[in-house]
Parts: C-alpha cells; structure tokens; sequence
C-alpha cells in the first residue's frame, strides 16, 4: 500500500466509525434514559423508540381530526349564523333576483327595517 491509498482508507474508516457513532447515539441515549437496571429489548425491532414513532403519529392523527373536526364546527357555525342574516334581509324586503337595478336600495331598505328587529332580542327579560 503507497501513501495514498492509506490516507483514502485512514478517510474512509473515519467515516464508517463517524457514522457507526451517529447511529449508535440514540440507542445510547435510551440506555441512559432507562438506567442500568432495566433490561434493553431483545429484538430491534421491539424497540421502545418504534413505538414512541407509532404513538407521535397516532397523536398527530388525532390532533390533526379534532382540528379539522374544530374547523368544521366553525363554518357550520359561521354558514348557520350568514343565511340567518339572509333571511331577516329576505323577510324584511330584500330579493336580489326582484330587480337587480335597484340592489343597493334593496338590501339598504331591508337592513334598515331588520335593524331595530335585531335591538330587540338584545333587551333582556325582566324576572320577578
């Protein structure tokens, strides 16, 4: 072997002990995390850190449902509250197929009839 080609395998030994260090770190991490006592698993693949990785996503799958679920609840919501204003506007004179020329005096003239109607839920009832 001439000079050269003992740094190229000094480099790669390096890398390949670099590498072997890296993937170790966790299991090492564990060890630690566990103490002494506590036997480590037979089998790879019964490793704790496996199902932490099933447990991290089957959280994330639940909170990505109950986000979505939340979200939902709130353009039923927003979509119930929207087409109750439509229909006091429509209840109150407001028909945008009637006569599109006359739109913006429509929907005025209907929102200023529906706005005391929307005072006068807000007064609450005297108890006695």
């Amino acid at each position: 072997m001439d000079f050269k080609e003992e740094i190229i395998v000094h480099r790669c030994s390096r890398q390949w002990v670099a590498g072997l260090l890296i993937s170790a770190m966790p299991l090492v991490a564990q060890a630690q995390g566990m103490g002494a006592s506590a036997p480590m698993p037979s089998q790879p693949d019964m490793m704790p850190a496996s199902a932490s990785k099933a447990d991290s996503k089957a959280q994330r799958q639940a909170l990505k449902a109950q986000r979505e679920a939340q979200r939902k609840a709130e353009r039923k919501q927003a979509r119930q509250v929207r087409n109750a204003e439509l229909q006091n506007l429509q209840r109150n004179g407001y028909g945008p197929q009637a006569a599109p020329d006359q739109y913006p005096e429509n929907l005025l003239n209907a929102e200023r009839k529906s706005a005391p109607q929307k005072a006068a839920p807000a007064v609450p009832a005297s108890s006695n």
